[in-house]
């Protein structure tokens, strides 16, 4: 027989593929607005229709996901709005930056949104809708790869040329909606962006949607975040460009002077 020590490693290993698949569960609810059934959950997270239904139940009883009575799908529940709300609460860049970036929306009229670097690309921490435009091609929560959107794009070129190098040879995976990008390519965009001090985005991520980014730095020249502002793509053309380049930039400057 077992004993106890590895026993204990036994249910320790089966809680954390437990979890794991709770995990997974919320993922593949996650971009759902209809929700999911069993059978379906099941299919995503790879397993059978029974431990799927176990998982969704336990959720369920946990107040993480709502069923849908008339439908039997399953729906990420209001609860998860507090786990959202906690997370902001405890990131201080959130509320010195708020005030800022809602007189730029104003200014621009455009979606503005406030990211942080995450591994190789950024998550989005905040995005007011636009008042011309609400664009939602990239949502609070949401991460994307550094070679995608204006925000990720401004806090690569942040990055030190060892750190480059060592991202273009650990990521071969460039693709946006207008075709592969290069290692060539990611370089001369970020010595663009490094020459004008934003980054460009046109329709990498959504047709008829750019954004224009720039990085926040703290008094010690260290890039805390990156804020942009994203509209339809005709917005992004000169001689409106030049004034949303000229606002985002202040207002980078802006809360860089708030930062402690």
């Amino acid at each position: 027989m077992p004993g106890a020590d590895e026993q204990a490693g036994r249910s320790a290993g089966s809680r954390i593929a437990v979890i794991e698949k709770a995990v997974k569960t919320l993922d593949a609810l996650l971009p759902v607005t209809d929700g999911l059934t069993p059978t379906q959950v099941a299919e995503v997270i790879g397993t059978n229709r029974s431990t799927a239904f176990r998982l969704l139940a336990s959720l369920e009883h946990g107040g993480l996901l709502d069923r849908d009575p008339s439908t039997g799908r399953y729906h990420l529940s209001m609860k998860l709005l507090q786990y959202g709300s906690a997370v902001r609460s405890r990131m201080p860049i959130i509320r010195v930056a708020e005030s800022t970036l809602a007189n730029l929306r104003d200014e621009t009229r455009q979606s503005v949104l406030l990211a942080v670097r995450e591994g190789w690309g950024a998550r989005c921490l905040s995005r007011l809708p636009g008042l011309e435009v609400d664009v939602v091609s990239w949502t609070t929560g949401e991460w994307l790869p550094m070679h995608l959107g204006a925000a990720p794009q401004a806090l690569m070129s942040a990055m030190s040329d060892a750190e480059i190098d060592h991202y273009l040879a650990e990521n071969t995976d460039w693709h946006t909606l207008q075709g592969d990008r290069t290692a060539d390519d990611i370089r001369k965009g970020i010595a663009l962006i490094r020459q004008r001090g934003w980054a460009l985005n046109q329709e990498g991520i959504a047709q008829g949607v750019a954004s224009l980014g720039a990085v926040v730095y703290n008094r010690s020249g260290v890039p805390v975040c990156a804020i942009s502002v994203a509209g339809l793509e005709h917005h992004y053309t000169e001689p409106r460009l030049e004034r949303t380049a000229a606002a985002v930039l202040a207002a980078a400057k802006e809360i860089r002077e708030k930062l402690d």
